[in-house]
């Protein structure tokens, strides 16, 4: 009985500390560099403790980035949840038993390419005079060249559809799944009281997901920080920087433009700390 009980602990206590070393480690030795002012150019340093954090304040290209990082987390995890429902309960209510396995296969294609490859795709499907995406505009106002990835106003939104395309297809397996697991009988019960479709997963099906929903909600808002390969390939923060978030402005000042590495770092840190207590605070909403 003892060796039963020790097993699991056996094989949980290595693979947790690796673990935590692999987190902790890069981790303090981040907040350490963002208390210096290390920089590529130089091999000397000293300590200037919170004078990163304090300068971020004082830049308004942080303070943008910061903001564009706000808008991207809402526009694609909105999105996401709302193409990934809609898709979801249409599946469920219209196609057959094979034609969901076919949708099922279809929509998990996206996600499955690597994030690089969908965006080359996608930066020439926005092309002003080449890309498909492109040319309904060019068919409805005979030949007037639209671009969207060069225009402030609708580049990020641009950038945006193509994280909804991937994600927002895949979880639209997902509830679609977590559809078919239901009980019938509440959805019989409801048809029986004349309840139309939308009223059935507006008031029986889509509350009886709330956990599995939420619980998608925060794996994407975790995965949307993940953001710079995406944006860095089509758009590379511009026009300007209207698609610049936080984490390519850390890597452009790190290693791009001045080379300030603790000043990155400092950028890094902050954003830690905002997005666990950001976590942190929506999970206890939440499960309130």
């Amino acid at each position: 009985m003892r060796r039963r009980s020790s097993l699991p602990v056996t094989f949980l206590v290595p693979t947790l500390a690796i673990l935590l070393v692999l987190s902790m480690v890069p981790t303090l030795y981040a907040i350490v560099i963002a208390l210096q002012n290390r920089e590529l150019s130089a091999s000397g340093y000293s300590w200037i403790w919170l004078s990163n954090f304090a300068d971020l304040f004082l830049d308004r290209r942080f303070l943008n980035a910061v903001w564009v990082s706000v808008k991207w987390e809402i526009v694609t995890v909105v999105a996401t949840m709302a193409v990934a429902i809609g898709l979801g309960v249409l599946m469920f209510e219209v196609a057959g038993p094979r034609l969901r396995n076919v949708y099922c296969l279809l929509f998990i294609i996206p996600v499955l390419l690597p994030r690089v490859s969908a965006a080359f795709v996608w930066k020439f499907a926005y092309h002003p005079l080449y890309g498909i995406a492109t040319y309904p505009y060019r068919l409805v106002t005979g030949g007037l060249i639209f671009d969207p990835l060069s225009k402030a106003s609708t580049a990020l939104f641009a950038v945006s559809s193509v994280d909804v395309w991937q994600w927002g297809l895949f979880f639209a397996v997902i509830v679609l799944k977590l559809l078919e697991t239901l009980p019938p009988q509440p959805i019989e019960a409801a048809r029986l009281d004349h309840a139309k479709r939308w009223q059935i997963h507006a008031y029986v099906t889509l509350p009886m997901l709330k956990a599995p929903l939420i619980s998608l909600m925060f794996v994407k808002m975790i995965e949307s920080l993940r953001s710079f390969d995406l944006i860095y390939v089509m758009t590379r923060g511009g026009p300007g920087v209207a698609t610049e978030t936080l984490d390519m402005y850390a890597f452009s000042q790190g290693f791009i433009e001045s080379g300030k590495v603790s000043y990155a770092s400092a950028m890094a840190v902050l954003m830690m700390i905002a997005t666990v207590i950001t976590f942190t605070f929506l999970w206890k909403r939440v499960q309130a």
